[in-house]
C-alpha cells in the first residue's frame, strides 16, 4: 500500500510537470497533435491510477491485465510524439481517423453479421447494433482510398509489435529499450487470453510454499508500481521532449523518490534470493550429502 500511495504522488508530480503542455499552455504544440495526444496521454495516466489501486489490495494479476494496456499506450505515444512537427501531424490523422475509420468497417461487418441472425432485426433493443451498420457508400469513403494491402500496413506500423520492431535498432538508447518491453506484454497476453499458460502460471504461484510465494508475491507488485514510475516518467519525457523543453524537472523528481525506487528494487533481489540463490544452496547441499552417501 505504502509502494501504491508513493508512485501516485509520483505520477501526479509527473502529469502536473506536463499539464502545461497538454493544455497548450506552454509547449506550442502544433494542432491537432496537442489534444489527441493529450487524450492518449490523460487515459494511460487514469489507467496507471487503476493499476495502483489493485496493487494496493493486492491483486497483482489483475492489476498486470490494466498494466498492459498501459503499456501499449505508452508504447504508441512515444511513436506519435516522435519526429517533426509533418511526423506527427500524419500520425495523429493515422491515429484519430484513419485507424478508427478502418475499424468502423469491421464493426459494421460484424453487426450486420448478428442482425441477420436474431429473430427480429427491427426491435428497439438492437438499435446500438443496427447504428453501427454502414452503406456500401460509406464504407468506400472510410477507406480513403486505401486498398487491403495499405490498410493492413498501417494497422501493422500501429501494432505493439512494430512500433517495438521499428525501433529495436534505433540510435538513441531510450527508444531501443521499447523492444525489451515485449517479455513482459506477451506474458500478460497469457493472462487476458485466459490460455493454459496464463491460468498455469497462477495455478503454479498458488502451489508454492509460503515464503516462497511471498517473495515472488512481492516481487511482482513491485515490478508493476516500477513500471507504473517508468512510463509515467517516459511519456512526461517525451512530450517535453517534443516541445523541446529541458526535462530537468523530471530528473528533480526521480531523485526525491530515490527511497521509493531502491524499495521496489529490494523487493525484486529479494525475489532472487529466495528464489534462486536459496534454492541454488539446498541442491547443492543435497548434493553434497548424497556424495557423502556414496
Amino acid at each position: 500500500m505504502k509502494w501504491a500511495a508513493e508512485a501516485s504522488q509520483l505520477i501526479g508530480e509527473l502529469f502536473d510537470i506536463a499539464r502545461p503542455y497538454l493544455e497548450g499552455v506552454e509547449g506550442g504544440l502544433e494542432e491537432p497533435v496537442r489534444f489527441i495526444s493529450t487524450q492518449l496521454f490523460i487515459d494511460c495516466h487514469l489507467s496507471s491510477e487503476s493499476v495502483l489501486i489493485l496493487v494496493s489490495n493486492l491483486k497483482e494479476w489483475d492489476a498486470d491485465l490494466i498494466n498492459r494496456a498501459v503499456i501499449e499506450g505508452t508504447v504508441k505515444y512515444v511513436y506519435l510524439m516522435d519526429g517533426k512537427a509533418e511526423d506527427r501531424q500524419r500520425k495523429a490523422h493515422e491515429y484519430w481517423n484513419l485507424m478508427p475509420d478502418y475499424m468502423s468497417i469491421k464493426r459494421s461487418e460484424r453487426a450486420k453479421a448478428f442482425l441477420e441472425e436474431v429473430g427480429d432485426s427491427e426491435a428497439v433493443e438492437w438499435l446500438p447494433f443496427k447504428e453501427l451498420v454502414i452503406s456500401d457508400t460509406e464504407v468506400d469513403a472510410r477507406r480513403h482510398g486505401t486498398n487491403r494491402q495499405q490498410r493492413t500496413s498501417l494497422e501493422q506500423d500501429w501494432s505493439f509489435s512494430g512500433i517495438v520492431q521499428r525501433y529495436s535498432q534505433s540510435d538513441q538508447p531510450g527508444l531501443r529499450f521499447l523492444k525489451h518491453l515485449a517479455h513482459g506484454y506477451g506474458m500478460s497476453s497469457h493472462l487476458i487470453h485466459k490460455d493454459g499458460d496464463g491460468i498455469g502460471m497462477v495455478w503454479e504461484r498458488c502451489r508454492r510454499e509460503p515464503k516462497r510465494q511471498m517473495a515472488v508475491k512481492s516481487g511482482h507488485l513491485g515490478r508493476l508500481v516500477s513500471d507504473i514510475c517508468a512510463f509515467a516518467n517516459f511519456r512526461t519525457a517525451r512530450l517535453l521532449l517534443a516541445c523541446k523543453v529541458d526535462v530537468a524537472p523530471i530528473r528533480e523528481l526521480e531523485s526525491r523518490y530515490q527511497s521509493l525506487n531502491e524499495s521496489l528494487k529490494a523487493a525484486g533481489s529479494h525475489f532472487s534470493k529466495t528464489e534462486y540463490e536459496e534454492a541454488q544452496q539446498a541442491q547443492q547441499g543435497g548434493d553434497g550429502d548424497a556424495e557423502e552417501a556414496v
